[in-house]
C-alpha cells in the first residue's frame, strides 16, 4: 500500500512529495527482523552483485576486525592520507591505524578531501539485488569522502541489509524528515559517455572497498 504526502526536506529549502509505503520492513526498521538464514542469503546476493561491478567486499566479526581490514588496505595501497566522515564505527576502525604512518583528517574535510588518497565513511544500507550502498548524505562530509578520494572504503553493519531498492526507500521514508541528499553507490565510479568507452574513476573513486561488520560497537580496536 502506498501514498504521498507533502513535507519539507531536511535542508528546509524545498517542499517535497514524500512517498509512504506499508511494506514488510515498516515496524522498527532500525532493527530489521530477519533470521540468520535470510541475513546470509542477503549478504551472498549483495556480494555477488557488488563484485560483478568491481567492488571488493569483505565481512568481519566486529569493529576491531574492520580496523585490521582497513589497515591491510592502507598497507596494500600505500595510503598516506585519509579523509574520514565521523561516525562511531568509523572512529573504532581508525583506532586500529594509529600506529601507522598515515595522516587522518576527520574535520575540515572540504579542505582535506581533495588530495586525500582514501575516503572512509559508514553507509546506512546495503541493497542486495543490485549490490548498491545507500546513505543519507545530507552532511557535506559524507559526500566529500565518498566522491573526491580515488579510493573509498565503506563500512556497513550486517543488519542493515535489505533485499530491494524499495526497502531502502522505505527506510528513508521512516525518518522524521526526508534527507536532503540520498546517495546510492554501485561499484566504483564509471562512465562511457565518450565514444562509449568504459572508463573507471572519472567522476568519483576508482576503487570501492566494502566492509560488512557483524557486531558493530562496543569493541575496542587494537
Amino acid at each position: 500500500m502506498t501514498g504521498w504526502r507533502r513535507e519539507k526536506c531536511r535542508s528546509g529549502y524545498c517542499t517535497l512529495w514524500k512517498c509512504w509505503l506499508i511494506p514488510s520492513l515498516a515496524p522498527g526498521r532500525r532493527g530489521i527482523v530477519m533470521d540468520g538464514n535470510k541475513l546470509e542469503q542477503l549478504f551472498a546476493k549483495f556480494k555477488e552483485q557488488a563484485e560483478a561491478i568491481s567492488a571488493r567486499v569483505y565481512r568481519v566479526h566486529d569493529s576491531s576486525a574492520a580496523g585490521r581490514q582497513l589497515k591491510n588496505i592502507i598497507k596494500e595501497l600505500n595510503i598516506k592520507k585519509i579523509a574520514a566522515a565521523k561516525s562511531e564505527l568509523v572512529s573504532d576502525c581508525l583506532k586500529a591505524i594509529k600506529s601507522q604512518d598515515v595522516v587522518v583528517h576527520t574535520s575540515d574535510l572540504r579542505q582535506h578531501s581533495e588530495d586525500a588518497e582514501l575516503g572512509l565513511s559508514e553507509m546506512d544500507m546495503a541493497i542486495a539485488e543490485t549490490g548498491t550502498l545507500a546513505q543519507d548524505s545530507t552532511a557535506l562530509d559524507q559526500r566529500l569522502v565518498s566522491t573526491l578520494p580515488p579510493v573509498h572504503v565503506a563500512l556497513v553493519r550486517i543488519d542493515r541489509q535489505v533485499d530491494k531498492f524499495v526497502d531502502a526507500v522505505d527506510y528513508f521514508n521512516e525518518q522524521d524528515l526526508l534527507p536532503g541528499y540520498i546517495a546510492f553507490i554501485s561499484g566504483p565510479s564509471r562512465t562511457a559517455d565518450i565514444e562509449r568507452v568504459l572508463t573507471i574513476g572519472v567522476h568519483g573513486p576508482e576503487q570501492l572497498y566494502i566492509i560488512f561488520v557483524d557486531q558493530a560497537g562496543g569493541e575496542t580496536c587494537e
